[in-house]
């Protein structure tokens, strides 16, 4: 009996040890974590941060609007909804709770905290405060009274930041001039990191040109978005959120800057490339090692390394009360040991997130890439690969460290995966000097040789010391150097050799033909087999019929709208004159787009202006004497060819639209024809 009660005691035991763990399990599936995968999408990863402890709960906050941390202690700006606000200090390792600024906040939004004082951004009261940790008042920074602040200008702070030289950065609703900027003693500086002006919509286009300057004044969306919040990482580097609006149909662009941007000393974004995010942030929060937070007011919470690039996502908007997703978050804070606090305003706590193993394996993987220490990052990298082979992330970190240990080949396949077409560059520049320092003797040592036998020839065919045999030319070759001589008068004299075919003395629809199928064998490796560095399309993610279509369509249109047109307005040239014509102005193309595509795989994106440069020339000698050509060959003048060049592009794109047309009525008819034999046989079996 008493040992069945031993037993039992040491199940209960064991059952008791495993329940935390299984309650652990369970909140795994509430916040799934997200990346960016190699083609851009985001897709799921292993668990990053696990939800966990809910505080503050019980402390009856208000609606919590911002969180600090600073020395173990919690700061959160609580305000009223009737009016009226404090500032609630919690001592994390005490338990304690106290209150600041009761009496005398009426709206604290935002919060810093530093060995000096307590910041307190009121927008209610139009100031921010500057309180000892005691709660007594040391300096307000009300409307600035200064020349450099306009009249106009609105002063509602809603964030602060406090550099380490005591330079105080506020941001306000309505400030769309910029983050305001007062020195230590709260002398207003003027403004910093203004965002820029939103892309205009068709409408707001229109308004441009009819309204004077007085009605433009008076537009709203004339006027960039305002900071939303802002955040300083210990090396005095601003980071800033900004709430930008949904685009519309007729934009301009989408999204003219990023809602996510770190700041250099000149208030310029460092980040290049658009940020990869929702666009309703609410906070966020520097990073100690230039890894920034931020979260959404739906939840969802967005983890960037130094240099903008997705790390995770995760969280979400609560349609039950389940941990890890939030009703309104408002606030995002980072404690010494790495975990996250969000504040949800709605539910008046805070939700804690702690680092899984991933994500510090994760994140050492990165400090160790940015600090150089590239040997131990390897394997960080190498493992992050093989529990996710498509995260961006990890194969631009392994790539990034290949390259600093000169494994530029190795490097280059990396970069090609995920499509950073920069790095695979510099990697393509770096094997291209090894490869002319290993062979550039070799190929001196060849030129020299060839130079000397030519030189040596022309000795001997000149004392008549070296006989040379005249063959007979096959006859497929004097045809095909005959029609390349057609090419080569293309090139130096069209005039003339669109009147030859015209006459037909020059050319044939069956060398048309060879020339039409030429340049579609170009525009093809054009457009999916350049170097991928220069890449137009990429062939794994694109229609080969889209890509026919494209080609074929177009010059089927302009030969026979061009002689329809021509016909109308008594041109002389036949069909088989127009069809000729068009294939022999693609002659530019046709020589230059070798060139091009060859390029792409020797040069890099630092010379990248010649691939261009060539590209146009090809291009528009083409389109040169296509123009040429409807001249020509139809007897026009100057001012009848240009007016039937766009009568020819308008049959063009009329042709298009009533195929489309057609096309759509056809699957009308096909789906009413359908629907009515099942309607029959519906009736005939029942």
């Amino acid at each position: 009996m008493k040992k069945s009660m031993k037993i039992m005691a040491a199940f209960v035991l064991v059952l008791a040890l495993l329940l935390p763990h299984m309650t652990a399990a369970a909140s795994e599936s509430t916040s799934y974590t997200y990346t960016m995968s190699v083609d851009g999408e985001w897709i799921r990863t292993q668990d990053a941060y696990m939800p966990g402890r809910i505080l503050l709960y019980d402390q009856s906050l208000l609606a919590p609007e911002d969180l600090f941390f600073y020395e173990g202690r919690m700061y959160i700006a609580d305000k009223a909804p009737e009016g009226g606000g404090r500032i609630v200090v919690y001592d994390r390792k005490e338990g304690i709770v106290k209150t600041l600024g009761e009496g005398l906040l009426l709206g604290p939004t935002g919060l810093f905290v530093n060995e000096e004082a307590v910041f307190v951004a009121d927008r209610e009261a139009g100031a921010v405060y500057k309180l000892s940790h005691d709660g007594d008042v040391l300096m307000t920074l009300g409307r600035p009274d200064s020349y450099l602040f306009s009249s106009q200008s609105h002063y509602l702070p809603t964030g602060v930041a406090v550099t380490s030289q005591g330079v105080i950065f506020v941001c306000g609703e309505g400030a769309y001039e910029g983050l305001m900027q007062f020195d230590r003693n709260g002398v207003f500086q003027g403004y910093f990191a203004a965002n820029s002006t939103k892309g205009l919509t068709f409408m707001e286009q229109v308004q441009e040109l009819v309204f004077n300057e007085e009605q433009l004044s008076s537009l709203m969306n004339r006027i960039p978005n305002p900071i939303t919040n802002i955040d300083i990482s210990e090396q005095d580097l601003i980071y800033s959120v900004t709430q930008l609006e949904a685009t519309t149909l007729w934009s301009v662009a989408s999204y003219t800057e990023n809602a996510v941007k770190y700041h250099n000393m000149a208030g310029r974004d460092i980040i290049g490339e658009p940020i990869p995010g929702e666009h309703n942030f609410a906070d966020l929060v520097a990073g100690s090692d230039g890894r920034c937070y931020a979260v959404t007011t739906t939840g969802i919470i967005y983890e960037y390394d130094d240099s903008g690039n997705v790390v995770f996502s995760f969280g979400g908007l609560a349609t039950s009360d389940r941990s890890g997703h939030f009703t309104y978050a408002s606030a995002i804070e980072l404690d010494e040991e790495g975990k996250l606090y969000i504040l949800d305003k709605e539910r008046a706590c805070i939700q804690v997130f702690f680092p899984t193993e991933f994500a510090q394996l994760t994140h050492q993987a990165l400090y160790n890439l940015a600090n150089g220490y590239y040997a131990e990052s390897e394997a960080a990298w190498l493992e992050l690969l093989s529990r996710n082979g498509m995260s961006w992330l990890a194969h631009m970190g392994y790539g990034r460290v290949l390259y600093q240990q000169l494994r530029f080949e190795e490097a280059a396949e990396q970069f090609r995966i995920i499509g950073d077409r920069a790095d695979y560059s510099e990697c393509m520049w770096e094997i291209r000097n090894l490869w002319f320092q290993r062979n550039l003797p070799g190929l001196l040592a060849v030129l020299i040789v060839l130079t000397v036998l030519s030189a040596l020839r022309r000795f001997l065919k000149k004392k008549g010391w070296l006989k040379t045999r005249t063959k007979k030319t096959p006859p497929l070759l004097l045809h095909i150097k005959r029609h390349a001589g057609y090419l080569k008068g293309m090139l130096k004299n069209p005039f003339d050799e669109f009147y030859y075919l015209k006459k037909r003395q020059h050319g044939s629809p069956a060398s048309a033909t060879v020339l039409f199928l030429l340049a579609f064998v170009l525009y093809l490796l054009d457009m999916l087999g350049r170097g991928f560095a220069f890449r137009l399309l990429d062939p794994s993610q694109t229609s080969p019929v889209s890509v026919v279509v494209l080609f074929v369509v177009p010059a089927f249109l302009w030969v026979a709208g061009n002689f329809l047109v021509s016909a109308i307005n008594e041109g002389e040239g036949s069909l088989a004159n127009v069809y000729m014509a068009t294939a022999y102005s693609l002659t530019p193309y046709i020589v230059i787009g070798p060139l091009v595509i060859v390029s792409t795989y020797v040069l890099t994106l630092n010379e990248a202006v010649i691939v261009h440069y060539l590209w146009a020339i090809a291009l528009l000698w083409s389109a040169g004497l296509l123009c040429m050509s409807v001249r020509e060959i139809h007897g026009y003048t100057v001012k009848e060819t240009v007016k039937i060049i766009p009568l020819t592009l308008f049959f063009m794109i009329m042709a298009v639209i009533v195929c489309v047309i057609l096309y759509l009525i056809g699957q009308q008819v096909v789906i009413f024809f359908g629907d009515f034999i099942n309607e029959v046989i519906y009736h005939v079996k029942s």
